[in-house]
């Protein structure tokens, strides 16, 4: 099985980036593959092939992926996650709100202020403006390639497990046979080289990279790092507004959004929502059973 030349994870803000990422980057160290993590374009000086070939680069993980980037790339293998953008406006609402860190994106901080000062009903209408900068790279994506997997976070989450395992197996990097003690050992003793070699830069040259990764190994990092562990032992769909693992559940914009909300976002982004399968009516609004339940939290 030979590794493509270059795997990647394509993205957009909350969008389980961060989830996603630490199960990528635990899964590169281990195997030995030159990784970086992008969520911006000056991180690459705005020529992401350029930024590959320098840093000879196996792995690229791009959050706010913008598909402008893409056209120079060498031929790769990747996924793209997007999910409910309404959705993604209720998380980015309460992640901007209260928990986002601020010291690597200093724009953010005048508009946690802008929130803090406004009830939610005004607040979520900010959001929806605020966020459009990552819904419009959403909107922009090339949905068509053949070499990168569309997922929906709301299905991978809801079973990571098999989730993870199809992405990799689509990627051509999941090595399926079984691993008996014999075959453990020589892997063990390599991936540990590999991660020595990530902490020393003199090391470099023994660098043993691997061309796919054990099925049960890619699950054992995947548990490493389920939603549990990472929201203090909330299972998903109980809140915390407070935490970066908020709620980790769908549809929850039902929950937050009031008529004047559907009505502010439908004037921008309906499109959207029904390009993605979200809904298949332009006509669509809150449930008949959640319109009083809005009413109440004005």
């Amino acid at each position: 099985m030979t590794r493509p030349p270059l795997l990647a994870f394509f993205g957009h803000h909350k969008c389980a980036s961060t989830w996603i990422h630490n199960i990528v980057d635990a899964v590169c160290v281990e195997a030995g593959w030159r990784r970086d993590y992008l969520y911006g374009e000056h991180l690459f000086k705005g020529d992401l092939a350029a930024h590959v070939a320098a840093n000879k680069l196996d792995w690229i993980s791009y959050v706010n992926a913008d598909a402008k980037h893409l056209a120079r790339l060498p031929a790769l293998r990747g996924f793209h996650i997007v999910r409910d953008p309404r959705d993604l406006v209720v998380s980015a609402y309460f992640s901007h709100r209260n928990s986002h860190p601020t010291h690597a994106w200093p724009e953010l901080i005048p508009h946690r202020e802008t929130l803090t000062r406004l009830d939610k009903r005004e607040g979520l209408l900010a959001e929806i403006e605020f966020s459009g900068q990552f819904l419009v790279q959403m909107d922009s994506w090339d949905y068509a390639r053949p070499d990168v997997l569309e997922l929906k976070q709301e299905q991978f989450t809801k079973d990571p497990y098999r989730g993870f395992l199809e992405v990799f197996r689509f990627l051509g990097v999941l090595d399926e046979s079984h691993y008996n003690k014999a075959r453990w050992l020589p892997y063990l003793l390599r991936s540990a080289l590999n991660i020595t070699n990530l902490k020393s830069s003199g090391l470099q040259p023994l660098r043993a990279p691997f061309d796919s990764i054990p099925g049960e190994r890619l699950l054992g990092v995947v548990y490493d790092n389920r939603f549990e562990k990472f929201s203090e032992g909330r299972d998903k769909g109980k809140e915390n507004v407070k935490s970066h693992y908020r709620k980790g559940a769908g549809g929850d914009w039902i929950n937050h959004f009031e008529p004047v909300h559907v009505e502010a976002f439908k004037r921008r982004w309906n499109a959207l929502v029904l390009k993605l399968g979200y809904e298949s009516n332009p006509d669509w609004s809150l449930p008949s059973s959640n319109a009083p339940a809005a009413s109440a939290r004005r």
